[in-house]
């Protein structure tokens, strides 16, 4: 478990790092240098969530603690706290529903080419909602997910069904908890709190 946490960890922060480089070069470009310095909170919210949601996937002992994280830092994406407790709940119920229907498209067991051509039909229908409706989106994103993952490595169908309800509810609830708390945090390391 230390390994996976600490790989997850420095897999955040990388990530972190490589998705925040052109914005902290803008920031320090665009401000007076006394501001050039101000502490965010954005940067510790996704890592954050990433490290309690794979932290809690992996001490569970689910397959997949990646899922955990990418639900948690999900609902963080979106401005507005309304607008991230339904991104939470967007992807919770889209995938559970999305299980549906990966449970019936992974049933046949699709030869590799059939699989390529229904994982390429799920992304154009994914990428025409996802734009105007995330929770419908996952109905989608989930199959062909789990479409692809099982050519890859194909793995017994009701446990990755279950491991992926589990862990996106677990990573989602998290990124919940996380958006509900953060006034809180905020009140007490902002300069007038203290």
């Amino acid at each position: 478990m230390p390994v996976a946490a600490a790989v997850a960890g420095l897999s955040s922060l990388f990530a972190l790092l490589v998705g925040n480089v052109g914005s902290l070069l803008r920031r320090q470009r665009g401000r007076p240098p006394r501001l050039a310095h101000v502490w965010t909170w954005e940067p510790v919210r996704y890592a954050l969530a990433v490290v309690l949601a794979g932290g809690t996937a992996t001490a569970v002992g689910i397959g997949h603690p990646y899922w955990a994280m990418v639900a948690a830092v999900a609902p963080l994406s979106v401005q507005g706290v309304t607008a991230q407790l339904v991104r939470a709940a967007h992807r919770i119920l889209g995938t559970l529903l999305g299980l549906l229907t990966s449970a019936l498209l992974l049933a046949p067991h699709l030869s590799p080419y059939a699989t390529v051509l229904v994982v390429a039909g799920l992304q154009i229908v994914t990428e025409l909602l996802v734009g105007r409706n995330y929770g419908l989106a996952l109905l989608f994103i989930t199959p062909m997910a789990l479409l692809m993952g099982q050519l890859a490595a194909a793995r017994p169908i009701g446990q990755l069904l279950f491991d992926r309800g589990v862990e996106t509810v677990i990573g989602a609830l998290i990124g919940g908890v996380i958006v509900l708390c953060e006034p809180w945090v905020r009140a007490r390391i902002s300069p007038a709190g203290r």
